[in-house]
């Protein structure tokens, strides 16, 4: 007679069927997928054709490379020898003074043999530069001092005529002494200058005398003789010349002024008017002829 089945046996043997169907399905699935190759994909024949060219000519650059580096070691390494100079004949053989090698490195060799080069050129440049300076300097001639122009010895300016003469127009006493006569005007001077201007009688000519004053130009305290011309005053400046020789009239202009300076018997005369310079041109002619 059969026994009736154990209910443990029965769980048993329903927990073993459902492991073994889980099994069986993964053995199915993705178990035999990663055995099977099926998830394996193959590069295409062009990717590994372009890979392998890429590394061939990434050796290829490896190769040349190293060559280089190779090369330029060795020039280094082995600079190309000096011809060495022949030996000068001496009486005794001094061996102290033949050259030890140095041992340098080949870098400290290489900077000392372009430090010269470098340096040389910028130092040599600058060197001559300065001597072209200096060679200029030395042989340029001296500037010459400016020689006093013959027409104002004592280094009387038109300017300062014209300054004096306006100055003179503008103040309360144009003249320290009126009179029209020579014989008064002249020896008014005396005492108050060291030497005596010529004080002629021009009123023959159209230019009479209106009488003297004193004024301080050229440095130094000068007479002055003021005649008249059409009713335009005109101021002549009379002083001793540095230089005893003659000169010319010349006219010239100033500040709307026309100016005359000559010198003559060693005296230096300024005149300067208002009027026009040809009244001026007549005056200083009339003046020469009676001096």
């Amino acid at each position: 007679m059969n026994k009736p089945d154990d209910p443990r046996d029965t769980a048993a043997t329903s927990s073993d069927d459902a492991g073994s169907a889980t099994a069986r399905n993964e053995d199915t699935t993705l178990g035999k997928m990663l055995r099977d190759g099926s998830l394996h994909h193959k590069a295409p024949q062009v990717l590994r054709e372009r890979l392998r060219d890429e590394l061939a000519q990434a050796e290829r650059r490896a190769a040349a490379a190293q060559d280089t580096t190779a090369s330029s070691a060795d020039a280094v390494s082995t600079p190309k020898p000096e011809p060495k100079p022949e030996p000068k004949p001496s009486h005794s053989s001094n061996t102290s003074n033949v050259p030890k090698p140095s041992g340098k490195p080949v870098d400290l060799a290489w900077g000392s043999s372009l430090a010269p080069w470098l340096f040389g050129g910028a130092g040599g440049a600058i060197l001559g530069g300065l001597a072209v300076a200096m060679a200029l300097l030395v042989e340029r001639p001296p500037v010459p001092a400016p020689t006093p122009d013959p027409q104002t010895p004592t280094g009387l300016q038109p300017q300062e005529i014209v300054s004096s003469h306006v100055r003179a127009l503008l103040s309360q006493h144009p003249i320290d002494v009126v009179s029209t006569d020579q014989h008064t005007v002249k020896p008014w001077f005396n005492g108050r200058l060291d030497y005596a201007p010529p004080v002629v009688d021009l009123s023959a000519k159209g230019f009479p005398l209106a009488g003297g004053r004193l004024d301080y130009v050229g440095q130094r305290t000068v007479a002055v003789l003021i005649y008249h011309t059409d009713k335009h005053p005109i101021d002549l400046y009379v002083y001793p010349a540095r230089d005893k020789a003659s000169a010319a009239p010349m006219i010239s202009g100033a500040d709307g002024y026309a100016i005359a300076r000559w010198r003559r018997n060693g005296m230096t005369y300024w005149a300067i008017t208002d009027a026009e310079p040809s009244h001026l041109r007549v005056f200083v002619e009339a003046l020469q002829a009676a001096t």
